[in-house]
């Protein structure tokens, strides 16, 4: 066998250091080249109709953009996007679907199912509804720049506004078990006029509570007080029927609670913060009827103590008087309670039917074969307020 000379062997272990360098020098351009190949998308708005229509949030050097993409289904809509923008859409940094106020239930569940199933988004995304069409939406909050995006205005909505915020799980989970229903906050964003500071012509959304507009004129964030039911049929609840779900709801994390004092014949407004709660809902099957109980334990801190000393004068001490204070708060707890339970009769956003199902699953069977409705169900409640 021929040997290798010392000056090849030397040339060989030159060429290979030099290409090992090389190499090390180009790997840090290869991820860089693969993130601008992709669309990294904060939030995507969906709208039904004859064909889906996607708005992707996309965040960039520039800050935040949107594009849009159309297709018989949400898979077609996002080859859409990538045919026409040329980048492959990522969704690792997704934190919000927004969903068109006009999607059915039937639209809703192809779409998070699709997304979920292709792993396009983590089951942990939040889902809520825009007041009008998401791409709308998008828009206006897309025009407040970087620091105010989708999922920033989002997280500040969810913090200030009692209304919970569900992941796209557990909206699928809902619409697909046995309740048959979700319940989505509806979130807005308005056009102020620039002259007068007054609302557009185009504003979107059903609340006109929120934060100011801006001086001059722009757009205005609507906190969500209302949320829409998602069922058989589509429509929003009633600010009662909202506070009654919050209360209902696990995520729920409470807010401000107001009653009526009546003492001496004189009405007197209370104000209280919730600051611990427990919900649940007991089920049962009785003849062939279900009877459900809503219990609600809420703890409050009572803010309003000056005023019920001047109302008695100081002749009476508040713990005195804790128990008619109490009850006062309890009433408003009631009527939102009742309000919720009245909606899930037709579309059963707090989950009345699977309640049923886990605590009667023989007995469910027939009810379901009955046509399973909840129009003649016996709803009761019972709520205890405690002020601390």
């Amino acid at each position: 066998m021929k040997r290798i000379s010392e000056k090849t062997r030397n040339r060989l272990v030159l060429i290979f250091f030099v290409a090992v360098t090389a190499v090390l020098a180009l790997m840090p351009f290869v991820p860089e080249a693969e993130i601008n190949s992709c669309m990294m998308v904060t939030a995507l708005g969906i709208d039904g109709g004859e064909n889906v229509t996607l708005t992707a949030v996309m965040t960039g050097g520039s800050g935040e953009e949107s594009v849009h993409g159309e297709g018989a289904g949400v898979t077609e809509a996002l080859e859409d996007i990538s045919e026409r923008y040329g980048k492959k859409v990522e969704f690792g940094h997704c934190g919000a679907i927004v969903l068109g106020a006009e999607m059915s239930s039937g639209e809703i569940t192809a779409a998070i199912k699709s997304l979920l199933a292709e792993s396009e988004v983590n089951a942990g995304c939040a889902v809520l509804s825009a007041g009008g069409r998401a791409d709308e939406f998008i828009r206006a909050v897309v025009k407040l720049g970087g620091e105010s995006g989708v999922t920033d205005y989002m997280g500040f909505a969810d913090a200030g506004a009692p209304v919970p915020v569900p992941t796209a799980l557990t909206v699928l989970t809902s619409l697909v078990g046995k309740s048959r229903a979700a319940a989505l906050p509806v979130f807005s964003a308005k056009s102020s006029d620039e002259v007068t500071g007054g609302q557009g012509a185009g504003n979107s959304g059903s609340d006109d509570s929120g934060a100011p507009a801006p001086e001059g004129g722009g757009t205005e964030l609507v906190p969500p007080r209302i949320a829409r039911a998602v069922g058989s049929e589509t429509r929003e609840l009633t600010e009662e029927a909202t506070y009654g779900l919050m209360i209902m709801s696990p995520r729920g994390k409470g807010g401000a609670l107001e009653g009526v004092w009546e003492r001496g014949g004189e009405s007197l407004p209370l104000r209280a913060e919730i600051t611990g709660k427990s919900a649940s809902v007991k089920a049962d099957l009785t003849g062939g009827v279900p009877h459900f109980t809503l219990e609600a334990r809420l703890k409050v801190r009572f803010t309003d103590r000056y005023a019920v000393i001047e109302r008695t004068e100081g002749e009476t001490l508040i713990r005195d008087v804790s128990p008619e204070l109490e009850e006062a708060f309890a009433v408003t707890v009631r009527r939102c309670l009742e309000a919720a339970a009245e909606a899930s009769r037709t579309e059963d956003v707090l989950g009345l039917r699977t309640e049923l199902y886990r605590s009667c699953p023989k007995e469910y069977a027939e009810f379901e074969s009955r046509g399973g409705e909840l129009y003649d169900a016996v709803i009761e409640t019972d709520v205890t307020v405690k002020i601390s």
